[in-house]
């Protein structure tokens, strides 16, 4: 059987559809998968990393594109649905799963102009642009979260799976190798064992509200013997000023202060982290779920459709995460939130005892079973 996977843009839409693909590579041996994302993203190194085959279309988003910018990502579009039509025609898949990202819709509609069956993973709670179109006429919805469906048309198929998430962040939930895993990060990133670490990220483009206030309250922490911080900058960021500065002026103190420009390897990072600090994506939320990691989260506020808004409160509901919104252009609030909750450790306990009940869905597993139905 052949299937292909698309979706991308941004690391948060290409992992879960590369999840689904090593899935079915290790459950169904002699079935093709073939990746297609948008060349310009991260899609293309990972997939080579994964072994999966990939096609990459020259693509645009178009939401939140200015006036003088949607006429050229109209036409990449339409030139994606059309190239896409000819990979379509030339693989035969049974079914194309979509998992988001501006970089997924040329293949989607092109497989819906071709009779080939779609499966739409949504990742966030507020369906995107793309589900709400394309979902009438899809095979079925892999919704993340209960209660998209209520979002949704009656007449859509819509069956909660959850996110799928790399194994080696799942397996961090075996208390014997997430020890394992971080003895290994202590190693990487020069950290400290004995320390509570606290982990801060923005995601693969980094986030500069969140850089910039860890960077603002660093000077204030300098004392701190038992705390570690390991900071994701995004790549970008870590060739600032500050950076550098930051760590010149915490050499010798007693805070270790270990800045990282972008780590593959996620599992890594959230086996040492205590408490994260992180804007909430859906395959952010859906990996400290995963992970175990209690956090704050500041969502993005100009997210399409605020839908990092309604991933966070999701978690907050949950009781795993508290929500600080980001205020004009500082995240100072959430950072102060993380280090008050790292010295609170009832709270911190709560908030751990919270997640067998809030993981939902069956994330890799449960997309392949509706793929699997088309076989």
């Amino acid at each position: 059987m052949k299937v292909v996977v698309t979706g991308g843009g941004t690391g948060g839409h290409v992992y879960p559809a590369l999840a689904v693909a090593r899935h079915l590579y290790d459950t169904h041996p002699g079935w093709e998968v073939l990746f297609i994302g948008s060349a310009a993203g991260p899609e293309a190194e990972v997939a080579g990393e994964y072994g999966v085959p990939f096609e990459g279309l020259d693509l645009s988003g178009l939401v939140g594109r200015g006036a003088l910018d949607r006429p050229r990502a109209l036409f990449l579009f339409t030139r994606g649905v059309l190239r896409c039509r000819r990979i379509l025609g030339e693989f035969r898949p049974a079914c194309v799963v979509g998992t988001g990202g501006y970089a997924a819709a040329p293949a989607c509609f092109a497989a819906k102009t071709l009779g080939i069956p779609i499966i739409l993973h949504e990742m966030n709670y507020q369906p995107g642009i793309v589900t709400r179109i394309l979902c009438r006429g899809a095979y079925a919805v892999a919704a993340a979260q209960q209660g998209t469906e209520v979002l949704l048309p009656r007449r859509a198929r819509v069956v909660v799976t959850g996110i799928p998430v790399r194994p080696e962040i799942e397996a961090l939930a075996d208390s014997g190798w997430h020890a394992e895993v971080r003895e290994e990060a202590c190693a990487v990133f020069g950290l400290e064992r004995g320390r509570e670490t606290l982990l801060v990220f923005g995601g693969s483009q980094g986030a500069r509200a969140l850089n910039d206030a860890l960077w603002e309250v660093l000077p204030r922490l300098s004392e701190r013997s038992g705390l570690q911080v390991l900071h994701l900058t995004g790549k970008r960021a870590y060739e600032e000023p500050r950076r550098s500065q930051a760590e010149e002026q915490l050499a010798g103190k007693p805070l270790v202060y270990r800045a990282v420009a972008y780590v593959e390897r996620m599992d890594l990072a959230y086996s040492v982290a205590d408490m994260a600090v992180a804007r909430s994506g859906a395959g952010t939320v859906a990996e400290l779920l995963a992970a175990s990691v209690p956090s704050v989260l500041v969502p993005y506020p100009y997210a399409t459709g605020a839908h990092q808004e309604g991933n966070a409160e999701l978690l907050g509901r949950l009781g795993v995460a508290k929500v600080i919104k980001q205020e004009g252009d500082s995240a100072l609030a959430a950072l102060l939130e993380a280090l008050q909750l790292m010295d609170d450790g009832p709270e911190r306990a709560r908030m751990i005892s919270a997640f067998p009940a809030a993981r939902r869905g069956s994330g890799a597993e449960g997309i392949a079973a509706l793929v699997e139905e088309l076989s």
